[in-house]
């Protein structure tokens, strides 16, 4: 019997109310591991009720097989278009499609609703398919809609969810990281997309395959008692043949998931047998393959081993593969070796903390290029002795004892602009401050929606982080202003508050 956490029921509520309000095709952004399958179930069955027509597509092979199997576990009848595939039940309501084979044959027809998993990864077909059809409602899934464009194609954004909200309620595990020894990509070529050319990525990673293995065999006996099973994203298709050999030579079968695997079958056998609880296979290694919807949950041990220079959204969905709950699992094990943790650490606690309030927010996350860490940047995350990262705020390390070393001065120096508020003069450090009206009305906004529209609690919350940024109160009561949409500067502002207060109780307990 399907059922669902609370944050899933608000989920769905959410896409609902989204087209009651006229829209009809959002997306629904939640975490690696937020169940978003499971979600689609919920939905199937009302379209299963109802005798309509409707379609889950996948982006690929690895996800048909493991997708109809949920489908089964729920009792939704289904059939597949996927190549072909053993399960092809053309006369069946609800079918569970490749893109590539959507591609080649056309859309079922008379669909009504249309769910397409991973949606930042945008097809020609499937948008075409959108766009021509406009009866047909549509739901995209991702955690990470991160991808330009996106809002040409969907009408809006349903994210009731963080990921840092569901380590908390015991719904995902955290991650335990080391900085490990990782390639110097410095001069390397750049393709046109951004990220770094192949033949470059597999000489300087190919360097440090032997550290990869050393390094798993150091942490795995550390924090396990041994080899655990073990998920790692090579740089290339060539640099993971590498990598298992090397894993082979040191006694330990690590066997490959690419492009170039030409029997489905085959595949579809070594995939079953990694998810075995006493599977022959420690380890498995993919370039791309595993990156999305991958769904093994006693995976204990990740290995990042490909760097990117632009794809946050890559890095996201590769780290989320380990953070699925499992029996006894209270953490999982991140062994970086491409400098991604230090390199988009920002923006990873950004996303895990306050998500997305809209797509193509401007922030175009997986667009820009981070800068190459320095060792300095590296110091300041990183334990000295063990390479474990460390929390910002910790002075020692919880691994192993290591205390960082004490800077010249505590106090930092924030440039800003001063500005009369209420008469008083104060100093405003973002752009978004500068119009207080608009703020206070934001933060009431805000302040509505956290205590369910009681408001005197609301109001009480809204002056305190009003006057917490101007240093002043507002001028008008939150009855008589209208209450205006948070941007997600001041979502963000106000979020960070509320952690900032909460860690603080703890540490005053």
């Amino acid at each position: 019997m399907l059922q669902l956490r609370p944050y899933q029921h608000a989920s769905i509520e959410g896409l609902r109310q989204h087209m009651r309000n006229g829209g009809r095709a959002p997306i629904l952004m939640a975490p690696t591991g937020a169940g978003k399958t499971v979600l689609a179930v919920a939905l199937m069955q009302g379209v299963a009720e109802k005798m309509a027509r409707a379609a889950f597509v996948v982006d690929r092979v690895s996800l048909v097989d493991q997708t109809s199997a949920t489908f089964d576990q729920y009792g939704i009848p289904h059939g597949v278009m996927q190549g072909s595939h053993w399960r092809c039940r053309p006369y069946e309501r609800i079918q569970i499609c490749s893109v590539q084979t959507l591609a080649r044959r056309g859309f079922p027809e008379g669909l009504e609703l249309l769910i397409v998993d991973e949606c930042h990864t945008v097809f020609k077909a499937v948008t075409d398919f959108i766009k021509n059809n406009p009866t047909v409602r549509v739901i995209g899934l991702s955690a990470t809609p991160f991808t330009k464009g996106l809002a040409s194609i969907y009408d809006g954004l349903v994210n009731v969810v963080t990921q840092e909200q569901l380590i908390e309620e015991g719904f995902l595990c955290p991650i335990k990281a080391y900085a490990a020894v990782s390639p110097d990509m410095k001069g390397a070529a750049v393709k046109f997309d951004g990220e770094w050319a192949e033949a470059d990525l597999n000489i300087r990673c190919g360097q440090i395959v032997g550290d990869i293995v050393t390094e798993w065999v150091d942490k795995t006996t550390k924090h396990f008692g041994g080899p655990v099973k073990t998920i790692c994203f090579s740089a290339s298709v060539a640099h993971g043949e590498e990598i298992c050999a090397q894993f082979s030579r040191a006694g330990y079968r690590f066997a490959q998931i690419s492009y170039k695997d030409s029997d489905d079958d085959q595949r579809r056998a070594l995939i079953d047998e990694f998810r075995k609880p006493d599977s022959d296979i420690i380890g498995l290694v993919s370039c791309e393959a595993l990156a999305k919807g991958f769904d093994v949950p006693d995976i204990l041990c990740g290995i990042g081993a490909r760097p990117y220079r632009k794809s946050l959204s890559s890095h996201i969905q590769q780290v989320g593969r380990v953070m699925r709950p499992f029996p006894g699992k209270t953490f999982a094990l991140w062994l970086d070796h491409a400098g991604n943790i230090i390199r988009f650490r920002d923006d990873t606690e950004d996303i895990a903390s306050n998500g997305l309030s809209e797509l193509d927010d401007g922030k175009a996350p997986d667009s820009k290029t981070r800068k190459e860490p320095q060792d300095e940047d590296i110091e300041q995350h990183k334990c000295g002795d063990c390479s474990y990262i460390m929390p910002k705020s910790a002075n020692t390390c919880p691994m192993c004892g290591w205390e960082r070393p004490r800077r010249k001065s505590m106090v930092e120096t924030v440039a800003g602009e001063m500005v009369e508020v209420n008469g008083k003069a104060t100093t405003v450090k973002h752009a978004w401050q500068q119009d207080k009206e608009s703020v206070w009305r934001q933060i009431c906004f805000y302040a509505l929606g956290k205590y369910d529209n009681d408001i005197e609690k609301a109001e009480r919350f809204a002056k305190a982080n009003y006057r917490q940024i101007y240093d002043a109160w507002p001028r008008h009561a939150m009855r008589n202003i209208e209450p205006q949409a948070t941007s997600l500067e001041v979502a963000k502002w106000l979020k960070s508050r509320q952690i900032a207060y909460i860690k603080a109780i703890r540490k005053s307990a």
